[in-house]
């Protein structure tokens, strides 16, 4: 692989990644799969820290099984770091490279993620290379790669619970104007309904919800997901 070659993969990645996250679709592992594939790793997993500052796989390749085992190899291996890209070795993964800040020392926030690839036998230097120059590009895409996952886990949960709950899109849609502080006559503005219209929706909500209180709703909706914080 040249230089040439290197730069057209890593812009091809950039520009996949930001289509997926634009599609709202899951671009982990469209980012995971593409730099293994490329660099001819053997396993790959893209890892970060929940709230616990706990380790979670975001995305694994070939499988999750493999992909596992070298998150943890990747989290608490010994290293040689150059920048952003750190090197270990492991009896039976063989070559580790780690691409992002150090989740050893915790260094990674909430949106951060780290690559980690495997290779028995060790990567060739035009995938070091490869690895060495994607890591300034991985470091401003993965923000928004997260978010973008966030926000897609956030909307099935929300779903998740609607239909849990019997809750219409439409009734949804109004809970969260109503949990923004809107009256119902604003709220059938916004929705080009009438303010009947809303009132029934709201009806519908309270009896669903099991209450007859706005800001009980909205704290009972909250709770479950159905609409933002």
């Amino acid at each position: 692989m040249t230089r040439q070659d290197r730069a057209i993969t890593i812009v091809e990645l950039m520009t996949q990644a930001m289509a997926a996250i634009d599609g709202g679709e899951r671009a982990e592992q469209l980012v995971c799969t593409t730099l293994a594939k490329a660099g001819n790793a053997e396993t790959a997993v893209l890892i970060g820290l929940d709230v616990g500052r706990r380790l979670h796989v975001h995305a694994g390749f070939p499988d999750q099984r493999r992909a596992g085992v070298l998150a943890e190899a990747a989290a608490h291996g010994g290293r040689h770091s150059e920048g952003n890209v750190h090197l270990a070795q492991h009896p039976v993964l063989g070559e580790i490279v780690t691409i992002g800040p150090d989740l050893e020392q915790h260094q990674v926030h909430d949106l951060g993620r780290v690559l980690a690839l495997s290779r028995r036998g060790g990567f060739s230097p035009e995938a070091h290379a490869l690895f060495a120059e994607s890591a300034t590009a991985l470091t401003l895409l993965m923000p928004h790669v997260a978010e973008s996952c966030r926000r897609e886990q956030r909307a099935r949960s929300a779903a998740d619970a609607a239909a849990a709950l019997n809750l219409t899109a439409r009734e949804v849609e109004v809970l969260q104007l109503l949990s923004e502080g809107l009256l119902a006559r604003t709220i059938a503005t916004r929705l080009g309904l009438s303010p009947r219209t809303v009132h029934k929706h709201l009806s519908n909500v309270y009896s669903k919800l099991g209450v007859h209180d706005r800001l009980v709703a909205v704290s009972i909706a909250r709770a479950q997901g159905l609409i933002a914080a």
